[in-house]
């Protein structure tokens, strides 16, 4: 099977198309991948190192750009659906598996027009811009979340979890360690307010910060900031701009202070952790708000607010924890109802099957 995997811009949509890629070469090695995505993502830095196929396209986003940005953003995504065509007729696949975002739009486009089989994978709880233009025209729909179904109303959805890059799975928490283990993620570039407000929380702990050891993932730009503000308040702290072995950082934490995109809330219900989410809050469509709604309505999570009182309200959480770990084990327990483990082949099934129909009809 031939399969172009579009997906990017930011590790949300690149690591779930590559996992899934990952899959479907697992199960039937033969399979020829190719991946597509944007000049400007994290994939143009990233699928070069990687060994694996890829096309990149000159493509920037619409959502949240000026008149100029929009038009030029517009001019660059005909351009980019043009290139994609070329592509489908040149590489000849048998499905297109779209990952949703800006970079995977002009690929999703290109397939339609050209009558090639479409799968959409939508990681969020409320589904992106892309997407939601989309949705009509694919063959399935797989989901991350059961929540995602309500929008598209369509019986082509698949509520098949979002499929991960984690080496292994954790295991459940059986006991919490002494000091408590906490780790920080703003997301792979970081969270600048997300950081100030963690340090500003163990800043006004003062001595209570000797119950509690912190892994705090940055982001490059403030690695040093972060750094200088532990050690001004005597924290426990290793201040890393980025994890790559999350999930061995998962498996050593006992709570999770993060932002809630969907790969980090899938990954924290796979690890059955407790979670402190504070959602990004410019996002008009609460994307990330609705994401930790999953766990918190399980009981798996409290939400903090991203405001001007994100310290304070952060203090009085991990004070709270910290006189009561046993808590933490029962919310990791219930955190897990909501994880997906077998997500990516689930969708290769998917694939697989829809691959298989098309021949059949030929």
């Amino acid at each position: 099977m031939k399969t172009i995997i579009a997906g990017g811009g930011t590790g949300g949509h690149l690591f779930p198309a590559v996992a899934l890629g990952e899959e479907l070469k697992r199960e039937r090695p033969d399979t020829d991948i190719l991946h597509v995505g944007a000049v400007n993502g994290l994939e143009a830095t990233w699928l070069p190192q990687s060994g694996l196929k890829y096309e990149l396209f000159p493509v920037h986003g619409i959502i949240g750009k000026g008149p100029l940005g929009r038009l030029r953003a517009l001019r660059e995504f005909f351009t980019a659906i043009r290139r994609a065509r070329a592509l489908l007729k040149r590489f000849r696949p048998d499905l297109v598996v779209s990952a949703g975002g800006y970079a995977s739009a002009p690929m999703a486009v290109a397939a339609i027009i050209s009558r090639v089989p479409l799968v959409l994978m939508e990681q969020n709880t409320r589904p992106g811009f892309s997407n939601r233009m989309l949705w009509r025209f694919a063959r399935k729909i797989c989901v991350g979340f059961a929540d995602t179904a309500a929008f598209f109303n369509s019986a082509r959805v698949e509520v098949t979890g979002n499929p991960v890059r984690l080496r292994f799975i954790p295991g459940t928490l059986r006991k919490t360690s002494v000091p408590l283990q906490i780790l920080v993620l703003g997301g792979s570039s970081g969270a600048h307010r997300l950081n100030l407000g963690v340090v500003n929380a163990f800043t006004i702990l003062e001595k209570s910060v000797i119950k509690l050891q912190v892994v705090h993932q940055t982001g490059e730009a403030d690695v040093g900031l972060v750094t200088e503000g532990y050690r001004s308040c005597d924290g426990a702290a290793k201040v890393v701009p980025f994890i790559d072995d999350m999930a061995r950082a998962l498996d050593s934490a006992d709570l999770i202070i993060a932002r809630s995109g969907a790969m980090t809330v899938t990954e924290i219900a796979l690890a059955g952790r407790a979670a402190i989410f504070v959602p990004y809050p410019f996002h008009r469509d609460r994307q990330q708000e609705l994401n930790a709604r999953v766990i918190e309505r399980l009981g798996g999570a409290i939400i903090v607010n991203d405001d001007e009182s994100l310290g304070e309200n952060l203090a009085a959480a991990l004070r709270t924890f910290a006189g009561d770990p046993s808590r933490l084990i029962e919310m990791g327990r219930k955190a897990s109802g909501a994880a997906q483990p077998d997500a990516a082949a689930r969708i290769a099934r998917v694939c697989f099957e829809i691959a298989e129909m098309e021949r059949q009809a030929a």
